[in-house]
């Protein structure tokens, strides 16, 4: 909550920080709307791109079409949001002075997800007979739209609320240090997995494979080792954060919030293995992943602005 003394945000702000929050929750739809092609394996069902099957519209009967297809869809819709936020922040001077460099961040982001999106689709293995875009493409595409999620985000809450004359001079937490570096080794091995289809490999919880915890620390079965010893130290780190932080309410509020999150996010793991990776349960371990990644980003924002809007 926002304390008496401190800048009240005007409609207009308001206004923009809402425009903001709903881009950042369609990315977070078109997040999940691309772990859901993912599941039902639909990522090479428009082998073609920009074009699917070489037409602009193409069959929605075709194998796999109606998920591909709809996946690029909405990134239109992404899209065509952003830019109305790049046009009410740029018609508006004060609003362009606070916001430009965030503006030109996220239309930079956007840019090259369009790219790398292009190039999962063109760099596909084909050498064993099981055609499957490049892992460096799927971890890469990952990244970039969570930190698309999380500016957007992080922009909206700048806009609600004008930075405090103090604000940028308190010292960042070093539990928010070791949280964000571990959530960030979390994506890059969550994309790894996707990308070597490494999602089964493990086929009980919390053991690995015939009662054994620690297999192997090599090929597909060492990254889903690596990824669940990780989400340990998540868990950990967020109750760590949430009892040092006791005495900072505004801080512990958020350390709940993320051990909330990373909770739901391991036992939804958990059960993506038992449900042997149903499309649902798919689905919601990528939106859990990009709201802890998004809420991680308002921590930061928050740690460096004052109290959270």
């Amino acid at each position: 909550m926002q304390s008496m003394d401190s800048p009240q945000p005007e409609p207009r702000d308001r206004t923009i920080a809402v425009w903001f929050y709903a881009l950042a929750a369609t990315s977070w739809v078109q997040i999940a709307f691309g772990a859901l092609v993912r599941a039902k394996k639909a990522g090479l069902a428009c082998p073609d791109w920009p074009l699917c099957h070489g037409a602009l519209v193409p069959s929605l009967k075709l194998t796999g079409v109606v998920y591909e297809y709809g996946h690029r869809l909405f990134a239109l819709v992404v899209s065509a949001l952003f830019v109305g936020c790049a046009i009410r922040v740029y018609r508006d001077q004060e609003l362009r002075q606070r916001l430009r460099k965030r503006v030109i961040a996220l239309g930079s982001l956007l840019a090259l997800q369009i790219v790398v999106g292009g190039l999962t689709v063109l760099i596909v293995h084909r050498g064993d007979g099981d055609p499957r875009p490049a892992g460096w493409t799927v971890v890469i595409h990952l990244v970039l739209g969570n930190l698309f999620a999380a500016i957007a985000l992080v922009t909206g809450l700048t806009a609600r609320a004008p930075a405090s004359p103090a604000a940028g001079n308190a010292r960042t937490p070093a539990l928010l240090w070791l949280w964000t570096i571990s959530l960030v080794l979390q994506f890059l091995l969550g994309g790894a997995i996707a990308g070597t289809i490494a999602g089964l490999v493990c086929t009980e919880f919390p053991t690995c494979y015939g009662g054994l915890w620690f297999p192997s620390f090599q090929g597909a079965v060492g990254w889903q080792i690596l990824h669940r010893l990780n989400a340990y130290l998540l868990v950990a780190t967020a109750i760590g954060a949430t009892v040092a932080w006791k005495g900072q309410p505004q801080l512990r509020r958020i350390a709940m919030m993320l051990l909330v999150l990373v909770l739901a996010q391991a036992a939804v793991g958990a059960i993506n293995i038992f449900s042997f990776l149903h499309t649902a349960v798919t689905t919601a371990h990528s939106l859990l992943a990009a709201l802890l990644f998004s809420t991680t980003a308002a921590a930061w924002h928050w740690a460096r602005q004052g109290s959270p809007p």
